[in-house]
């Protein structure tokens, strides 16, 4: 069983705080309950939207080629890179 010893508060508006109560008597929980289980829940959705990726069919293939291709670097960055080589350290 998960230790629950992290607490949060917040202020909200008496409105809001009846609708959540009564949100959370429909649904048979209690308001911590229930405010705990949908902040976990869109966490986790918003948390699992920045670690992946999703791609359409097409649009997959094409990052697939990409990676699978020859590596191009840009004229400037090649140009970039001699002109670094040419330089020397001084300590």
């Amino acid at each position: 069983m998960t230790v629950k010893d992290k607490r949060r508060e917040v202020r909200i508006s008496a409105d809001d705080d009846d609708l959540l109560a009564e949100a959370a008597g429909l649904t048979g929980v209690s308001v911590s309950e229930f405010l705990l289980d949908r902040a976990i829940a869109d966490a986790a959705t918003v948390v699992g939207a920045h670690h992946a990726i999703q791609l359409a069919e097409d649009d997959h293939e094409r990052f697939l080629k990409a990676l699978d291709g020859p590596v191009r670097p840009p004229k400037e960055l090649v140009a970039q890179a001699r002109r670094a080589r040419r330089l020397k350290r001084v300590d």
